[in-house]
């Protein structure tokens, strides 16, 4: 027998459930206030202290640095975040990052070396700079920069003065004395090499800059031309880069289908997945070591987790969170900032872990201390992996997840990181590394 309600006990009823829903949301608006409250007490307790600070030091130091002290207690911040990543940049040293992302420099083009003799040499020269303009070769010896003997010249000032307007550099190149006058001036980097050992293509990849996708397509190509059967991809010491160029490069050798995630520091997920299938159907090992850090690990953590490719060599850095840049507008300095972490589809985040190698490989000490020098056909590490690949069949390729279809995608599959970057040459703290924030959205057997 069913019962009648009342007009008043349904009247009732629902008071009593708005006053409850009023009283809730009243309870959850005065839980965020006081956060608010707090944390602007917070704010304007550390606003004191530092006021407190500057006008005693004021009282002593009358003639102080403005933008020194400016840089000094932007710098104070950022360390007190506690995040190993985030970096501080100066206006001078945030403008030489900027151009570094976009995969450029402006320098003579030189990195110099020690060889096993204990000799200064060339290790590396780009080949539009003004180096690789005039005919500087990797393997020469320096004997005098600006007419000083290198001996003479601690090795930081000597790296310093690469990156001088201009420098006379003196060297023995082929058992002949020759000097080269050198200009600083803008070129892009070369952040992809490629070579063939045998019939294995052997490609480089130094750092995920913007020109780096461009950079891989060409190499990956010419290599596909000459028919080789089977792919080297070398990530040691490198130290990552943009999030977008690695998405890139994956695109570029990835199946149709997801293959990894990104979630930001507030929660929100983002599934990276491709669009068109660009499958590379022969053998591949991938290269890593301790230096591999960022978007090269999640490079390797992909292609090996796809069974795509087969990790050689050393476990890597572990460094699974990314980060943004983001320029500072009252005199052009910048910082980077964590944003968020990189997870793999099956294993997720390698942050503290790094990616494990499947077939270890070290080098040994002679090439260790060398490693700037090596050749591909003389680097034990390359061997191996030319070993691996010379014993293996074709890969039998697990079947890719759909594209994500969830509206977190977009165009090729993923969310646009904003530039974020790390990668090879940055040598402030937390490396790694990862172009100034634009936007919202944002590098087998």
């Amino acid at each position: 027998m069913k019962r009648k309600v009342s007009l008043s006990t349904t009247v009732t009823l629902i008071l009593l459930s708005m006053a409850l829903t009023v009283s809730l949301t009243m309870l959850l608006s005065m839980r965020h206030f006081n956060n608010e409250l707090q944390q602007v007490s917070d704010r304007q307790a550390e606003y004191e202290h530092i006021h407190n600070v500057d006008s005693i030091v004021r009282k002593y130091y009358p003639n102080l640095d403005e933008a020194l002290l400016r840089e000094g207690i932007s710098q104070g911040f950022i360390d007190g975040l506690g995040d190993p990543y985030a970096v501080y940049y100066n206006p001078n040293r945030y403008a030489v990052e900027r151009l570094r992302m976009t995969g450029s420099a402006k320098d003579t083009g030189i990195t110099l070396a020690m060889d096993a003799e204990g000799r200064v040499v060339i290790g590396r020269v780009q080949s539009k700079s003004s180096a690789g303009k005039a005919g500087v070769k990797e393997g020469d010896v320096v004997e005098k920069v600006d007419g000083t003997p290198v001996a003479e010249i601690p090795l930081n000032e000597l790296h310093a003065l690469m990156s001088a307007e201009k420098v006379l550099l003196t060297v023995q190149q082929e058992g002949e004395t020759q000097a080269f006058t050198l200009n600083s001036v803008e070129y892009e980097v070369d952040s992809v090499q490629s070579a063939t050992l045998g019939t294995i293509g052997y490609i480089r990849i130094y750092a995920f800059y913007d020109n780096t996708p461009a950079q891989f397509r060409t190499a990956l190509a010419t290599l596909q031309e000459q028919g080789v059967t089977g792919l080297i991809f070398d990530l040691r010491n490198n130290a990552g880069g943009s999030q977008k160029a690695v998405q890139e490069v994956l695109d570029s050798i990835m199946p149709l289908g997801t293959y990894g995630r990104m979630t930001d520091v507030r929660g929100k997920e983002t599934m990276l997945s491709t669009a068109v299938s660009n499958q590379v159907n022969v053998s591949t090992a991938t290269l890593i070591n301790s230096g591999t850090a960022g978007e090269a690990e999640f490079f390797a953590g992909v292609l090996q987790e796809a069974s795509l490719t087969t990790a050689v060599g050393q476990t890597t850095a572990g460094k699974a969170k990314y980060q943004e840049y983001f320029a500072l507008d009252a005199d052009n300095s910048g910082i980077k900032l964590t944003v968020g972490e990189f997870g793999l589809l099956k294993s997720g985040s390698w942050e503290g872990k790094g990616i494990q190698p499947v077939v270890p490989a070290e080098l040994p000490p002679e090439q260790a201390g060398i490693f700037g020098l090596l050749k591909p056909e003389d680097d034990a590490q390359v061997k191996a992996a030319v070993d691996f690949i010379s014993k293996s069949d074709l890969p039998q390729m697990n079947e890719p997840e759909p594209p994500t279809t969830d509206g977190t995608t977009e165009g090729n599959g993923t969310t646009e990181p904003a530039d974020s970057t790390t990668g090879e040459g940055d040598t402030t703290k937390g490396e790694d590394k990862t172009t100034e924030k634009t936007t919202e959205k944002t590098e087998k057997k």
